[in-house]
C-alpha cells in the first residue's frame, strides 16, 4: 500500500474562497429570484367569500336535568341539642 503524498492532506490553497463565495452568492440570488417571481405582486382587493344560509342551523340543546326519585332524597339531619350542662 503506498501512503497518500503530503500534497493530499494539506490544506486548501488561500485563493480557493472564491469558489465558495461565488457559488454562495449564486445560490442566494438564484433564491431571491424564485421568490420574488413567486410571490403575487399585484394590487388588487382581496377576494372576499359569501355564503347564503337557507335554513337555520340546527342548535342541540343540552339534556334537561331529571330530578332524583323522591324516595333518593334524604333530609338533612337534625342536629343534636347540646348536653346539659351541670
Amino acid at each position: 500500500m503506498n501512503p497518500l503524498p503530503p500534497q493530499d492532506l494539506s490544506p486548501p490553497n488561500k485563493s480557493s474562497w472564491r469558489l465558495g463565495i461565488t457559488l454562495a452568492c449564486g445560490a442566494h440570488l438564484l433564491l431571491i429570484l424564485a421568490l420574488a417571481w413567486g410571490v403575487n405582486w399585484s394590487s388588487s382587493q382581496p377576494v372576499g367569500v359569501e355564503a347564503e344560509l337557507w335554513s337555520a342551523a340546527p342548535q342541540i340543546a343540552a339534556p334537561r336535568p331529571t330530578a332524583p326519585p323522591p324516595e333518593a332524597v334524604k333530609p338533612p339531619p337534625k342536629p343534636q341539642p347540646p348536653p346539659p350542662v351541670q
